[in-house]
């Protein structure tokens, strides 16, 4: 038990490791969507009608240009702008074509540990995209 209280307080950890604190939000390129991993963290940033980020089925999307499009109007997005809109988005009723509209709004995706549909033991919907 010596020899681990000697190593955290030797500060190796603290030179090794750095701890990640957002301080204002990041920009994410749209480019390589599916390969770029976005935090929950991050995506609570994003959570106005100038910046607008949701999460559906794991994937994450800006959607601030397409408030103003929606059909429901931009109020519905909004509230669950910086947040997960899986439930929401099918308690709607969405089309798979709604799902295949959502392609050109794709900046990435949550990491592994964060997801809750699309990994291994998570929750199944048969009708969800890979």
């Amino acid at each position: 038990m010596a020899k681990i209280s000697s190593v955290l307080n030797s500060n190796f950890f603290s030179s090794t490791l750095a701890t990640v604190s957002y301080s204002t939000p990041a920009k994410v390129s749209p480019e390589d969507p599916e390969e770029r991993f976005i935090t929950l963290a991050e995506v609570s940033w994003h959570d106005n009608a100038s910046d607008c980020w949701i999460i559906i089925y794991d994937k994450v999307y800006d959607v601030t240009d397409f408030l103003d499009e929606h059909p429901g109007g931009s109020d519905i997005l909004l509230e669950c702008a910086g947040r997960d809109a899986s439930v929401a988005f099918r308690g709607s009723g969405h089309s798979s074509q709604a799902m295949r509209a959502l392609d050109r709004f794709l900046i990435g995706e949550l990491p592994l540990h964060e997801r809750i549909f699309r990994k291994p033991g998570g929750y199944h919907l048969s009708d969800i995209p890979a």
